[in-house]
């Protein structure tokens, strides 16, 4: 399933980088929302995380800094198996994000949006054990600090595609975003 939403994810972007390459000249601003799907890969035992997360530019540049502090939240869904097909741990993680973020400003490329960023993040996480005999299951639910540097690349004014290096619950995270 993760390896079919990542080929979709592949496939739209490349199929909307053809539109408008060459009059994309967005930048991240105060105001609109980008929204948009996207997948983390390694953390968590090395399970592959599909998500989705909306943000907005909540300053002007300049206000603090050369650049834009943003708000958004984002939940992401992993899942993955540890032991043998008919005895073993099953386990799901559901993090909820709120995050803000610190876009610079780069006025020699407005295609470019570098940031950085920490998110309050709360983890849903349920483990079920199986076996011939025996079936249970326990919740480890809490409430962690995660952070993340990443780069947005608009291909048009409405459309980018965007890489994240995170910490927390997912190490690269790969995704595109809509401004609306």
């Amino acid at each position: 399933m993760f390896a079919r939403l990542s080929r979709i994810i592949a496939v739209t972007a490349l199929a909307l980088s053809t539109i408008g390459v060459a009059r994309a000249s967005a930048q991240f601003e105060k105001g609109p929302f980008y929204v948009g799907p996207h997948i983390w890969i390694g953390g968590l035992n090395g399970a592959t995380a599909i998500g989705a997360q909306i943000e907005r530019g909540l300053t002007e540049p300049g206000a603090y800094g050369p650049g834009i502090i943003s708000g958004g939240l984002g939940v992401d869904y992993y899942s993955y198996d540890f032991g043998l097909a008919s005895t073993g741990y099953k386990y799901k993680y559901i993090p909820f994000q709120l995050f803000s973020n610190y876009h610079w400003i780069v006025e020699s490329n407005k295609k470019i949006d570098p940031y950085v960023g920490l998110a309050l993040v709360y983890n849903y996480v349920s483990v079920t054990y199986n076996s011939s005999t025996i079936r249970t299951g326990a919740n480890g639910s809490g409430i962690n600090f995660a952070g993340h540097a990443g780069l947005r690349y608009f291909i048009s004014d409405n459309f980018a595609i965007h890489g994240q290096l995170g910490f927390g619950f997912g190490n690269l995270g790969l995704g595109v975003d809509w401004k609306f």
